[in-house]
């Protein structure tokens, strides 16, 4: 049963996207749906959020503030910067402004880390296994933002954020990757940033970035610090 849901849910998406191509996102795209946690503190290693069963269209969740799950997966040089990504202007949530190297919502049809490498690929043309992304896990946390933009109205984003920390190639070019592989209009443009500068903008509120917890700072700085000295 649960192979078919997810093969009628993929066949859903191939048709709606080639009848009409979404700028920034598919707001009929269905995600799974989670319990809410019971508080926002990274959850511990091996506890899963627990699914309901249940999938609802990308608009109904973020405007009704249903618990979801996505990947950030972060990409970081031996020089300790970290790739950010400009969200376009057509984002549902933080149009316009720098977030982690890599996001996505996890569908009802797919796994964390299969979303990981897909999300990579697609939004920034990066390709790497799912054994380099199943190392580069960090840990699962919780969040809450809530916001509106012109184009969508409020947003309510409730999700657990798998987060990933990937050690970039000695030759790895940001000025070659080639972004938006997905068609959707999500990546206006990447740039590098010292890891201290993008702690301390999330400290100070900088409006150009999209916001992130305290927690989620001293998460991804201990992740980093793990990482040791450069290849």
């Amino acid at each position: 049963a649960a192979a078919s849901a997810a093969t009628a849910l993929r066949a859903r998406r191939a048709v709606a996207t080639a009848a009409a191509p979404p700028l920034g996102q598919d707001l009929c795209e269905e995600f799974a749906l989670y319990a809410p946690p019971a508080s926002l503190a990274p959850l511990q290693r091996g506890k899963e959020p627990i699914p309901l069963g249940v999938l609802k269209a990308r608009g109904e969740v973020h405007r009704d503030g249903d618990w979801h799950r996505s990947v950030h997966v972060w990409l970081i040089d031996a020089a300790g910067r970290l790739l950010l990504q400009r969200r376009s202007a057509f984002k549902d949530t933080h149009p316009n402004l720098l977030d982690v190297s890599c996001a996505g919502h996890i569908t009802g049809a797919d796994g964390v880390v299969d979303t990981a490498v897909r999300e990579l690929q697609e939004e920034i043309g990066v390709s790497l296994p799912e054994a380099d992304l199943e190392a580069a896990w960090v840990c699962t946390l919780p969040a809450s933002a809530e916001g509106a933009t012109a184009q969508h109205g409020r947003f309510l984003c409730r999700e657990y954020q798998e987060i990933f920390l990937v050690r970039c190639s000695a030759g790895f070019d940001a000025a070659a990757l080639a972004l938006d592989q997905g068609g959707q209009g999500e990546v206006a443009g990447v740039e590098w940033r010292d890891a201290s500068e993008v702690a301390a903008a999330w400290a100070s509120g900088d409006a150009r970035f999209v916001p992130r917890t305290a927690v989620y700072g001293a998460i991804l700085s201990e992740a980093i610090a793990g990482l040791g000295g450069s290849d």
